[in-house]
């Protein structure tokens, strides 16, 4: 039973930690599903989560322990003991057990891995290996596999076997005496085959499957584009390793979303609402310092026309217009472009038809926006001729923020660099300085020809 969010027993439980009634705290924990234990224990003081989290069943705390964020997490880890720490990650998945040892100190990983269950050590610390954004990173190495001569029965078998230990099981994997994967077998495909009928007859021998050096956004894309549950992983000779699930793959599609969306923002994907405040500033502080940098390149364009601007004020009334149309204009571009890179509806080699295409986009745009704010600035009882200015200005500014919010984000992906750092600081630089210098420079020439 998963309750909403504002339904969560936080005031409940508060009440029946300060009256002591500790029994009453687990029956009501046990009704509660582990994402909705972990939203309450972020709400709850720190010593309380300690002792509630101590209530849980070692099965129900390692679903939980994986549910909250980060900080709540390390310190957990510091509170509790290494018995305890033990027997929670025991209680994990392979790939979850890989993710929670990666982020402990040398000498807590070692007294875990050394605590656990031998066989899942083995095989936690063959996955510990594979950098953490890679397939072999996110796999899993339980998995229900038989060899190719096996019969239908046999296989059904090997599932019931390992049901208890294994969860979400879509597949069989097909093996050859080597240990390499020929072929999966969905269960659909089981369940309606007669029990003597050998698998490699009915299996699918040209299976969807990864390297575990893959990268974690291809194997997403992967899964999007064949409806997969389940996809096994190989090994550069292709013997079968591990398998990938699609909740692993949910959490890499969420993870990318929002590292996407704070790298727009210029934000470490690290940083969490509740973090400390020094922890916050010390993230936020050198892009902010980065931004100071780049906004006085800008002003410095302004400085070059300052005679102008003072003999014409209207212009610095009218240059962040002109500046903020082309930053808008840039930014709807680059998300248009980060998508489409992230989703691999776009590759590198299509870069000039990307390029042309947004270069007539901002250009049309540009004579819409600029021919309307011309209009406007006429109405306004402007100069005519400022009028004509801001048109030609917004049109040019536009048609550059075009160019620049298409090929920045590309060079970043040539240069295997994140192409949403492109939004915040690199583009609105490069919009911001032609925006003041096509705006203040046609400015300036009107001005020396008399027109202004």
């Amino acid at each position: 039973m998963t309750v909403e969010s504002k339904n969560l027993p936080v005031e409940k439980i508060t009440e029946l930690y300060e009256a002591g009634d500790l029994s009453a705290i687990k029956e009501l924990l046990l009704t509660l599903h582990p994402t909705d234990i972990a939203r309450m224990f972020e709400e709850l003081e720190r010593d309380q989560v300690v002792s509630l989290f101590r209530l849980l069943p070692k099965d129900k705390a390692s679903d939980v322990f994986l549910e909250l964020e980060d900080p709540l997490k390390e310190f957990l880890v510091s509170a509790i003991s290494d018995r305890e720490l033990v027997e929670i990650v025991d209680e994990m998945e392979t790939d979850d057990a890989t993710d929670v040892i990666s982020e402990l100190s040398h000498e807590d990983a070692r007294k875990v891995l050394d605590g656990i269950k031998e066989k899942e050590s083995i095989e936690v610390r063959k996955l510990l290996k594979y950098p953490e954004d890679t397939a072999g990173g996110k796999m899993q190495a339980e998995l229900v596999s038989v060899g190719e001569s096996a019969t239908v029965k046999e296989a059904v078998q090997s599932i019931r076997e390992k049901a208890k230990e294994i969860t979400n099981i879509s597949n069989v994997f097909v093996v050859d005496d080597e240990g390499k994967l020929v072929g999966t077998l969905s269960l659909d495909k089981l369940i309606l085959a007669d029990e003597d009928t050998p698998v490699r007859e009915i299996m699918n021998t040209k299976p969807v499957k990864v390297t575990t050096d893959v990268d974690q956004e291809e194997v997403a894309r992967m899964f999007r584009r064949h409806d997969l549950l389940s996809m096994p992983v190989v090994d550069k000779e292709g013997h079968l390793v591990g398998r990938i699930t699609i909740d692993d793959v949910v959490d890499v599609i969420e993870e990318e979303i929002f590292e996407d969306f704070y790298r727009v923002a210029s934000l470490s994907v690290e940083e969490r609402p509740l973090d400390p405040p020094l922890r916050s500033i010390a993230r936020r502080s050198p892009w902010l310092i980065l931004n100071l940098g780049t906004a006085f390149v800008a002003a410095s364009v302004v400085k070059l026309f300052e005679d102008a601007i003072a003999s014409l004020v209207i212009l610095a009334v009218l240059m962040p217009v002109v500046a903020g149309e082309g930053g808008n204009a840039a930014m709807q571009t680059v998300t248009v472009i980060v998508r489409g890179l992230a989703l691999g509806e776009l590759e590198i080699r299509s870069a000039w038809r990307v390029l042309y295409k947004e270069a007539l986009v901002g250009l049309g745009n540009g004579i819409i926006v600029g021919s309307v704010a011309g209009l406007i600035a006429y109405l306004l009882g402007t100069n005519v001729m400022v009028g004509v200015l801001l048109f030609l200005s917004m049109t040019v500014n536009l048609f550059i923020a075009g160019l620049c919010g298409a090929v920045i984000p590309l060079v970043l992906k040539w240069l295997k660099a994140d192409p949403a750092l492109s939004s915040s600081i690199f583009v609105t630089t490069c919009t911001d300085v032609a925006g003041f210098f096509t705006f203040l420079g046609l400015g300036a020439l009107f001005i020396k020809l008399g027109l202004l």
